[in-house]
């Protein structure tokens, strides 16, 4: 079975971070994104299974 993608969207690089290496270490494939435009482009091109999206970030929000 292959390892479920997450993508991890907040802009204060310490939580990305965190929440990244704790489901690295679950064994899920997880990629980050700094931001509202670079999430859109990750969604586009990998289609991830899950998004963790910081819902309050400087380019957008909701």
């Amino acid at each position: 079975m292959a390892k479920a993608h997450i993508l991890v969207v907040d802009d204060e690089p310490d939580i990305r971070s965190l929440v990244q290496e704790i489901l690295e270490d679950e064994g899920y494939a997880v990629r980050s994104a700094e931001g509202a435009e670079p999430a859109r482009k990750a969604i586009r091109s990998e289609r991830p299974d899950l998004v963790l999206l910081d819902v309050w970030m400087p380019d957008a929000d909701g």
